[in-house]
């Protein structure tokens, strides 16, 4: 039993360094799809969480522990969501214009989902801020905000500062919460700490692979 035990993992380095190829190219995709095609966020959240879950597996499958997934996924999660903000703001704070516009309406839309592997339920919040700019005229795309609170300084009447796609292919948000610095922040930080894990790993998988016993030849 303890053989097999020792014996569980890969025993080659290059696995290593593939998936970690993988999780670049991966991440590049993830932001290359949300900054060509902000109106996608969907899209390139479900890319996102593709690239996390193939990574984390395939981490597991290599290191031969479930706890592959506790130091891996983390960091490999924290790279990826800077990637999808980073490349939202990016495309906003391209196309985006600065406009002062007014808080119209705020409605909140709540819906009940059930988790089919728990007898709980959880509600979702969608907050939606109908916009119109200070001379009276519409802002066709309205602010939105999933989350319980909303925009907690928000109100019917509030006059805020906004960045507007002309184009309608960026989602719009207020100034304050573009900031390219947090989220290059965010990204390098996901990425060093990945890389420094991705590192740590090849080693292991590499001593596994000197300590191998040498392949016996029958005569």
């Amino acid at each position: 039993m303890r053989d097999r035990r020792r014996n569980r993992g890969s025993r080659n380095p290059l696995s290593i360094v593939i998936v970690g190829a993988v999780f670049l190219i991966g991440t590049g995709a993830v932001f290359a799809l949300g900054y060509l095609i902000p109106s996608a966020q969907l899209l390139t959240i479900v890319l996102g969480v593709l690239v996390f879950v193939g990574v984390t597996l395939a981490m597991r499958m290599i290191m031969g522990s479930a706890w592959a997934y506790w130091y891996t996924g983390p960091v490999v999660a924290i790279a990826l969501i800077g990637t999808v903000m980073l490349a939202e703001d990016v495309a906003l704070s391209q196309s985006g214009e600065v406009t002062k516009v007014v808080v119209v309406d705020h409605k909140v839309e709540v819906k009940t989902r059930h988790d089919s592997s728990s007898s709980r339920s959880r509600k979702a919040y969608t907050h939606t801020y109908t916009l119109e700019r200070t001379d009276g005229s519409p802002v066709a795309e309205p602010l939105i905000y999933r989350g319980k609170d909303g925009f907690d300084d928000f109100d019917e009447g509030d006059t805020i500062t906004v960045l507007i796609d002309p184009e309608g292919t960026a989602p719009t948000q207020p100034v304050d919460d573009v900031d390219l610095g947090s989220d290059i922040g965010v990204i390098v930080t996901g990425l060093v700490a990945s890389g420094i894990v991705f590192f740590i790993c090849g080693i292991v998988v590499l001593l596994r692979w000197t300590r191998s016993p040498a392949p016996q030849i029958v005569r």
